[in-house]
């Protein structure tokens, strides 16, 4: 049976109570086992949508469904505890996202696995590793505990590719007064050589006239934030996910 991990968030009503009751279901699936569950911590609200502290953690799934199938499990439980998806990093009930399944690399029906940020997020590593730091992740190929201690790392290194460098000088100004243990680089003008100093996160914006390939980033840092141009706001939630935990 595939040992699959989820994380749990809530901010809204009896959060302990929501995850008890969220458990409890799924453990009750035919198809479903509930291994073991992390302790519950309380973390700092991420992005400006609530400033209500979020109940985090982490639960072990023994299971025999599909991911697409445990996916739209996860997300029944979800709506009927209450969740409400129409506004992103907003207060809310009820989260489970699907985290790992066995060392299943996938992106396909809407579904990415690993998911896509949980490398870079202490409200998912911290409970994670506490169930289950030795499991390594499949597309950056250390473990948990590893991952995790990445990011405790100071001063944090965080470097931004594939943007002209006035346009990345820019945002750097920008962020810096608000990221005091950060320590900001653009990829384009760093010693690559220096393996010690590689940046624990590398956001790729891709622009057109980029030189830099994602794929000659190193895979254990390279984040493909392409979509998102040069959207401050969003390399702002990364960075809060890294930084701000308790």
């Amino acid at each position: 049976m595939p040992d699959c991990f989820i994380a749990l968030g809530g901010n809204q009503g009896n959060v302990r109570e929501t995850f008890s009751q969220a458990l409890n279901r799924l453990n009750q699936h035919p198809e479903i086992s509930l291994i073991r569950t992390s302790q519950w911590v309380e973390t700092a609200p991420v992005g400006s949508q609530t400033d209500v502290t979020f109940l985090n953690g982490a639960a072990h799934l023994s299971v025999t469904l599909s991911p697409l199938d445990l996916l739209n499990e996860l997300q029944k439980v979800e709506t009927d505890m209450g969740r409400n998806r129409n506004v992103r990093w907003s207060a809310r009930t009820l989260d489970l996202d699907l985290i790992l399944y066995d060392q299943l690399i996938s992106d396909s029906d809407g579904l990415i696995i690993p998911h896509p940020a949980c490398w870079y997020r202490r409200f998912v590593l911290d409970p994670l590793r506490e169930i289950a730091p030795d499991l390594v992740h499949p597309v950056k190929k250390i473990t948990i505990k590893e991952l995790q201690q990445r990011l405790l790392k100071r001063p944090f290194l965080f470097s931004i590719a594939g943007l002209p460098t006035a346009e990345a000088e820019t945002v750097i100004q920008y962020l810096k007064p608000r990221f005091h243990d950060v320590l900001f680089s653009i990829w384009e003008s760093s010693d690559q050589s220096n393996t010690d100093a590689e940046p624990t996160i590398i956001t790729w914006f891709g622009s057109k006239n980029s030189e830099t390939a994602f794929n000659s980033l190193p895979v254990l840092s390279r984040l493909d934030f392409s979509e998102y141009l040069n959207d401050t706001g969003q390399i702002i939630h990364v960075l809060q996910s890294a930084l701000d935990f308790h």
